[in-house]
């Protein structure tokens, strides 16, 4: 039976320094021109580690003269664009071999770049692509084979018979090591450990350069002598490729079978979810779709100043401009009606907040009237907040929303304790798409008042429109807390269910909600069916 008759003794300690101090840092430092000198002194620290037949081993290459071949055969590399690669190898390895002494004869290497460029073609590419990349490792275990059998160390026949699996179980360790480590930082929740995991494989990269060193020596046989059995040259197993291929192509059918299997399961669930997104602009007054309802800042009125920080609303048709500079208390505008709610329908929102373009009418009232008195009543008094405030929900109500964030933002300077305030800026920013900074309004919203219902029904919204559909039904869960009866509620929470494909709890919320009185969840309902 065959068996090798060659040995390496080296130990990953001793290749430490040569590793971690010429090959990486002196290297690195020197923008590797350094690197031909560094691989010289690890191909004579191998050399003086391994035993061939019995007999010592010596290289004695120099860095200056291993440069050189580099060097030119680099060049030839970068003109040919790559296709000289296979003969730079051969070069470079028949310059590996002269220099390498066996019991004081020369080594030899009678490889071929154009033997070598088909072996590429065939076990580095075509095969690869074949087996869907199941066939590089073993390609790659097949071209240290090739090399080896193409060397002939002494002079002598050398044959190889290192197993595959040897190869692959140091590529494993490696692999694992570089693995494991970012994903221990992820349990042990210290993200900073990941970036050492560099270091520590460099580290240890000595004692895999060892392993590979040992199975390569080990698997060869030099010599002509009558106990001497060469292994047989290493060849690929065409039948394993073809049932690789086979299994391969099985799998992609079972899995595109699966797949098909899958769709036609869930096509009534995909055809409804696709018929809520095509809703029509009859269904929801604008043409962008799926736009969560969101609730619209309260009319503005005009009340005797209030101690408290918190305006509070009075109601009101019309807005009631106060004949001297008293503070203005507005409360909440109503929202504009959608498809054709009935007058009693508790707080219809909007299918979405409104583009800057779509300016809400109300005949009921003057913007341009009640601005220039408020512009006249801040003239007097620059430091009342609630003037500002009134002003902004007046430009918000016209559509001029860039005026209307300016008024907001002034209160917010002079008074930073109003609720209100903070959730009609934050209407603003969603209307300006701006959904990231209106979360943050509304933060502050709710933290200033922690009842307040519209605020989480908002910033619900404007999760939803950031794709946080958890952080959305969580928010739209707090506000039905404050407010169970509440169908805009219902109907969101509905809308970011079915989106997800939970048409179980979608539904529900729907039927809640048009038991309410919302009338797009009938709607809903009756598309369901």
């Amino acid at each position: 039976m065959p068996k090798g008759n060659c040995e390496f003794k080296g130990t990953g300690r001793e290749y430490l320094g040569v590793f971690v101090i010429h090959l990486f840092l002196l290297s690195m430092i020197t923008l590797g021109f350094y690197s031909p000198w560094a691989w010289v002194r690890l191909f004579k620290l191998r050399a003086s580690h391994t035993v061939i037949s019995g007999k010592k081993v010596i290289f004695n290459g120099t860095g200056l003269k291993f440069f050189g071949v580099c060097l030119l055969n680099g060049l030839f590399i970068i003109i040919t664009l790559g296709i000289y690669f296979p003969w730079a190898i051969c070069r470079i390895s028949k310059w590996k071999a002269k220099n390498t002494l066996v019991g004081g004869k020369q080594s030899d290497f009678v490889g071929t770049g154009g033997r070598l460029f088909i072996f590429y073609l065939v076990h580095l590419m075509i095969l690869p692509m074949l087996t869907l990349g199941v066939y590089y490792f073993y390609g790659i275990y097949r071209y240290y084979a090739w090399k080896e059998e193409h060397m002939k160390y002494g002079g002598e026949k050398t044959s190889f018979g290192s197993g595959f699996w040897g190869l692959m179980k140091i590529f494993l360790a490696s692999s694992l090591i570089w693995l494991l480590l970012p994903i221990a930082a992820q349990f042990l929740s210290q993200p900073s450990i990941d970036l050492y995991a560099l270091i520590i494989l460099i580290l240890l990269a000595p004692w895999f350069i060892c392993m590979f060193f040992r199975w390569q020596v080990k698997g060869l046989t030099v010599g002509d002598g009558k106990d001497v059995q060469h292994f047989p040259p290493v060849r690929t197993g065409f039948l394993l490729i073809a049932v690789i291929i086979l299994i391969e192509l099985f799998s992609l059918a079972a899995a595109g079978m699966f797949i098909k299997d899958r769709y036609k399961l869930n096509i009534t669930d995909i055809s409804s979810l696709v018929q809520f997104i095509e809703m029509t602009t009859k269904d929801l007054k604008k043409s962008e779709v799926i736009r969560v309802p969101v609730k619209k800042p309260p009319r503005i009125i005009a009340t005797k100043p209030d101690k408290k920080d918190l305006p509070k609303a009075a109601p009101s048709k019309e807005v009631l401009i106060p004949k001297s500079a008293k503070k203005v208390s507005p409360g909440k505008p109503p929202t504009e009606k959608i498809l054709s709610e009935k007058p009693a329908i508790k707080k219809p929102h909007l299918p979405a907040l409104s583009s800057p373009d779509e300016k809400p009418v109300l005949k009921s009232m003057d913007y341009d009237k009640e601005i220039r008195a408020l512009d006249e009543f801040i003239t007097k008094d620059r430091q009342n907040a609630e003037l500002y405030y009134s002003r902004g929900c007046l430009y918000e109500r016209k559509g001029d929303l860039d005026k209307a964030k300016k008024d907001f933002t002034k209160s917010i300077e002079i008074n930073n304790r109003v609720s209100d305030t903070y959730y009609n800026r934050g209407l603003v920013f969603v209307r300006k798409k701006q959904y990231a900074l209106a979360i943050k309004d509304f933060d502050r919203a709710i933290e200033l008042d922690s009842q307040a219902a519209d605020a989480y029904c908002n910033r619900g919204s404007a999760n939803y429109q950031l794709g946080k559909s958890d952080l959305a039904i969580r928010d739209y869960n707090e506000g039905l807390k404050i407010n169970p009866d509440d169908a805009d509620l219902y109907y969101n929470r509905g809308v970011v269910h079915l989106s997800k494909g939970m048409r179980k709890d979608a539904k529900a919320d729907f039927k809640k909600a048009a038991m309410l009185g919302h009338v797009l969840a009938s709607e809903m309902i009756s598309k369901q069916k």
